[in-house]
Formats: structure tokens, sequence, C-alpha cells
């Protein structure tokens, strides 16, 4: 394998493996729509099976425990101190597509904190809090 493909081969890699903000974007943005639904079908890689929700301060082996497969969270993202974000992991396989970190305040899935959801039933629904702190919850 020359250089080139060698260079190509391990950018692919990274991309695939990397965090995509454009998806947490992407769900505020439809979030923000004021829209009745909020379906994760239409975020994140168009191959994903499950997006899985992990919550504030979520260790490794919890990772491990709802995937189904070792994933290093901690080193990938902030989730194992910051309370203020949930991580979205798209998954195919046993294979993480593409996870992002979602600031909770752009729409919380604390009701879903430890779960996956296939993609043909990911349609959330905004539920209000007595404090007005908008959940995302299973339609």
């Amino acid at each position: 394998m020359n250089r080139g493909h060698l260079f190509l081969a391990f950018t692919l890699l990274f991309a695939a493996c990397s965090q995509d903000q454009g998806i947490s974007r992407a769900l505020a943005k439809i979030v923000d729509s004021n829209s009745a639904t909020v379906d994760m079908a239409a975020v994140g890689p168009s191959s994903w099976e499950r997006v899985c929700v992990l919550g504030p301060y979520s260790s490794n082996e919890r990772a491990e425990q709802i995937l189904g497969f070792r994933w290093d969270a901690n080193d990938k993202s902030s989730i194992g101190s910051n309370d203020g974000i949930n991580l979205l992991v798209f998954v195919r396989n046993q294979e993480v597509l593409a996870y992002t970190e979602h600031p909770r305040n752009k729409g919380d899935f604390l009701k879903l904190d430890s779960r996956c959801l296939g993609r043909s039933n990911a349609a959330l629904i905004r539920q209000f809090e007595s404090a007005g702190w908008l959940q995302l919850v299973p339609n």
C-alpha cells in the first residue's frame, strides 16, 4: 500500500470514529423548531441501526453495558465529568459510526439514559418538566 492509500485509510478510520458536533447542531435545530416530534432517524449517519444515550457521569463500564461492546467513552468525550451533556452514540452492529455530545438544555435525554433506540422507533416527543426543562421521551 502506498503512502497516499495509507493516509486515506487512516483519515477515513479517524473520521468514522470521531465526534460529530454537526449531529448535535442538527438535533438542536429540530428541537428549536418546536415541532411536536423529534425524529432521531433524521440525524446522524444514514446507516445507523440504533442510537444509545449515555447520561452525565457515565463510565466506560456503563458504556460497555449499554452498547454491548467495549468503547472508550471517557477518552472520546467529556461524559465522565460533564453533567451538561448527554452522549449520543450511533451504532451499526458492534461499531460506533458517530457520536456527539448534546447539550441537555437543547433537549434532555435523561429519561432515556442508558437506553438504545432502534432506528424504526426513534421518534421522540417533547415533554416539559414542571421547571420548564425540555425532556425528549419515546413516542
